[in-house]
Parts: C-alpha cells; structure tokens; sequence
C-alpha cells in the first residue's frame, strides 16, 4: 500500500481513514488508534480547506485528549493526524481519494443522531446515502477493511437476548434513526468489502474522569428532565415538591450505559484482530437497571422520586410535557432486551465488557453533566482536580 511517513520515528507507517472524527465516538476510536497502534490517521472533517478542517480536527481531539486525562497523547494527535475536507453526503464523495492515498482500513463513525419523522430526509441523508457514499470512497481507495460502527438499538422494538446478527428488515424499528441504521448496516454487509460491524449501545463518559464530548443518550435524558423541571416551576410553582411524577418504563430492565473509553478500546482490538464478516456488540455486559438511572436522574436534578407507571392513561397533562421530552428514550424504558457478546468476547475477553454500575458511579456521571451545565450556561467543561477527585471516590469502576 501507499504509506506515509511518521514524522516521529521517520520510518512508513500505514494509514486508517476515520470518519466523525470530530465526533464523541469517532474521537475515542481516533484516540485509541493512536494509543495501540502505529497507523497514521487521516480523518474526512467538513471545512472549507483540508488546513481549515485540519485545524478543527486538532482542536477535538486534543480536548478530548485532555478531558479524559490523556494529555501525553497530545504530540501524537499532532504529528500522526490529519484531515480532509469532505462531506459524507457528497455524491462526489470518491474524488477526495487522490488527497487521501491508500488505506488499509476505514472506520465509518459519522452519523446523524436524529430521530424524528420531521428530519427524515436528514436522517436518511448522512445514514443511508453517507454510508454508500463512504464505500464508494472505500473503493476507491484500494478496497480496505470497512469498520461500521453502527447502534445496538438496530434490535429495535425486539426484547430478550439479542444476537450479534442482521436485523431481517426494519419492521422493529422504533424510529427514522434506527431504521436508517439498520440499512445502512445492509449496504455495508452487500458491499463487496472485507467488513465488520461494531454495535456500541448507549455511550457515556470516560470511566476514569467521566467526561465526555457529546451530550445525546443519557445526557439527552438530563436534559428533558431538566427542561421538563423548570418548565413546570415557571408556570406552576412548586407543584412537583409535592407531588411524584409518574414515567412510562420498566424499571427492572437494564439500561445498558457503556462508557466511551470501554467502546474505542473494544472497537480497536476488534478493528485489528477480529474476524472479518462478523458483527460486534461493543455494550456493558453488567448494565444498571432502568429504574436505578432514573431515580438517580430524578434526585440530582431535584424531583421527588418517581413513579413507575405502563400507560399514558396514567399521566396527567403536567405528566405528558415530560412524556412528550423523552420520546426518544421511550423504548428504552419498556423493551427489556441483553445484548450478547459472544463474538466481541472471542477476541476482546468477557472481562473488557465489565464496568459495573452501582447508583454511587450512575450518580458520578450525571453529576458530571450537571456540573458542567452549571460550570457555564454554554456548558464548558469541569474542571480536571474535579476529574481526579471522582476517580478517587469511585476507584472500583477504573477500565
């Protein structure tokens, strides 16, 4: 293959095509490449100029170098990274090959996060047209690996023990994001390219400093509460001091919380020596329960605990502004589904998908948020010492 020089030890060195670089997911991915393995990075960045987008992959990354506490990687990210500027929604996507020279592999993070019906063509848009849009581009550049990191949530509406197999069609699927996903997943497995597929679940913050770059999942679920919260206080006082709000969910079922540094280190040993054709969960083998990350939720933003209910019939019209904030996570809370992981234990070991959650650790990583939040109404972050004092107080869950 076309190699690069390392400008480190001066010797070739081999190339890895990242996409969402910029991304929460695909800057940990981005990271870990750097950590064990010798491949130089070249990430597709949207900008105006491969200097420009550059610029603003040097910039994510470093930041999340340092709020998970990874400062020595620093020189790294600068001197083995570089960007290309390109849109995954570019049908003339394939022309930056020449800019980008050949690859042994390519790692396809980027994607939309939406989920409404109103963003569908959005939605379809960066998950369905970016994805071939990607393999093109992957053609073009001498046919590598193609790592698709797609959602464990392509089980959609399913329940139970949930295989590390394709989905039949999209018939489960419980919205837009899921079903896009899924045919994605399709496009990538008829392909013609050697592939895996990696199936994280709902990522959270690093389990060291609980950091994290992007605010969707869990962090989304905090924020309609919130929103929920202050929306009530502003129109109605002190109504929820005294009474218990009722939710829509299951609270024995898991809420499989995995956190990001877990999913780029499993990513990376599956990405380097798993077997090809084959698909990955890449979730927390000892997730919490539902109801525990709720209650916890629900304190630490300051409502009294809440009540488990199965219905809508159930909820008030006070109940139903927060029911219609969290449709998104609806499914979450009533389909009780496990993830297996055999393949993913075959090459990572059953022990790299364990990161037990107490409500004393679910409790650090929404306090993490929280903090954030309050640190800046923009929402910079904490500072470090707070990183290390939580690590300290919670030193079982260090991956």
């Amino acid at each position: 293959m076309a190699a690069t020089t390392n400008p480190t030890t001066g010797q070739s060195a081999a190339q890895h095509l990242v996409t969402g670089a910029t991304g929460f997911v695909g800057g940990a991915i981005a990271l870990e490449l750097l950590t064990r393995t010798g491949v130089d990075l070249v990430c597709l960045v949207r900008g105006e100029d491969d200097a420009t987008a550059t610029k603003r992959l040097h910039d994510a990354l470093v930041h999340a170098a340092e709020v998970y506490d990874l400062q020595d990687l620093v020189p790294s990210v600068l001197e083995r990274t570089r960007a290309v500027a390109g849109d995954i929604t570019d049908a003339d996507l394939a022309a930056t090959a020449e800019r980008i020279g050949t690859v042994d592999a390519v790692w396809h993070v980027a994607a939309s996060l939406k989920y409404e019906d109103r963003h569908a063509d959005e939605i379809n848009l960066m998950n369905v047209t970016g994805v071939h849009n990607v393999l093109a581009l992957a053609k073009s550049l001498g046919e590598p690996v193609f790592n698709q990191v797609s959602t464990a949530y392509v089980a959609g509406r399913r329940t139970g023990l949930q295989t590390e197999s394709s989905p039949e069609d999209t018939t489960w699927a419980n919205n837009v994001y899921e079903a896009t996903k899924t045919i994605g997943e399709q496009a990538v497995r008829e392909s013609g390219l050697p592939w895996r597929i990696l199936r994280p679940s709902i990522v959270i913050g690093h389990s060291v400093t609980r950091a994290a770059t992007s605010f969707t999942g869990m962090y989304g679920f905090v924020s309609s509460v919130l929103r929920f919260k202050r929306s009530v206080e502003a129109e109605l006082g002190n109504l929820l001091s005294h009474r218990r709000v009722p939710i829509i969910s299951d609270p024995a079922i898991e809420c499989d919380l995995v956190p990001v540094d877990f999913v780029a280190r499993n990513a990376v040993a599956i990405g380097t020596a798993g077997e090809l054709g084959r698909i990955y969960h890449l979730n927390n083998s000892t997730s919490p329960q539902v109801g525990h990350v709720i209650e916890e939720v629900f304190e630490l933003v300051g409502l009294r605990r809440p009540q488990f209910v199965t219905s809508q019939g159930m909820l008030t019209a006070v109940d139903k502004k927060l029911d219609d904030g969290i449709q998104f996570y609806a499914s979450y809370m009533v389909n009780g589904k496990h993830f297996d992981q055999s393949n993913t234990d075959a090459v990572c070991g059953a022990d790299a998908s364990v990161f037990p959650m107490d409500r004393a650790v679910i409790r650090d990583f929404v306090q993490w948020y929280l903090h954030r939040i309050r640190e800046d109404g923009r929402g910079s972050a904490p500072k470090r010492a707070d990183f290390a004092y939580r690590a300290r107080r919670s030193p079982q869950t260090v991956g």
